[in-house]
């Protein structure tokens, strides 16, 4: 099943579709068709999964480049790495090694019962996802997964930190933030 943009119109800040408007889906619009593509049972990195999913939901070009209105980052790619997020965190995906993420048996399971929409409600009743999603603020570091973890320096100069581990480490904090200001609006509304 392919889906286009127009069946996803987002819209930003007060609601009105306008200048603000992105033809990127939400990362809960994502989540299924995240899985169906993950359903193969290849591994995948985040990039093919991010390229697939566009591919199957005929992103346009124009879509694809986006930003988010609140400053730099690629729309597209902001909301699937929350879909990756949650899907993981539910257990759906796993990650065999860093960066790489295959369908779990749960996940086969869940596309086996076909379900017409996942969103975080549906994952409540998956693995570990309420300890994520339900995480007071200040415990969100201790359930990212081991492999975003940097290492501990124990003494000045004793373990050299390679930098793209820092940047890993930046973009995982900067996510698990997003999503608690994404998950406190939600509460808020």
């Amino acid at each position: 099943m392919h889906f286009t943009t127009s069946d996803f119109t987002v819209t930003t800040g007060d609601g009105v579709q306008g200048a603000d408007k992105i033809d990127v889906p939400q990362f809960q619009t994502l989540m299924l068709p995240l899985l169906k593509v993950m359903g193969c049972g290849h591994e995948m990195t985040t990039i093919q999964i991010r390229d697939a999913v566009a591919d199957n939901l005929e992103m346009t070009a124009e879509a694809l480049r986006q930003h988010l209105p609140t400053g730099p980052q690629n729309a597209f790619n902001n909301q699937m790495g929350f879909a990756i997020t949650f899907l993981f965190k539910a257990g759906l995906l796993t990650r065999p090694r860093r960066g790489i993420y295959i369908i779990s048996e749960i996940g086969k399971q869940v596309l086996l019962e076909n379900p017409v929409e996942i969103d975080a409600e549906f994952l409540r009743s998956y693995g570990d996802f309420n300890k994520f999603y339900d995480s007071p603020r200040g415990e969100y570091e201790s359930l990212l997964p081991a492999d975003s973890a940097d290492n501990q320096l124990t003494e000045e100069g004793e373990i050299e930190v390679n930098p793209s581990q820092i940047h890993r480490q930046l973009r995982d904090d900067i996510l698990t933030k997003m999503v608690q200001v994404y998950h406190k609006n939600l509460k808020d509304l």
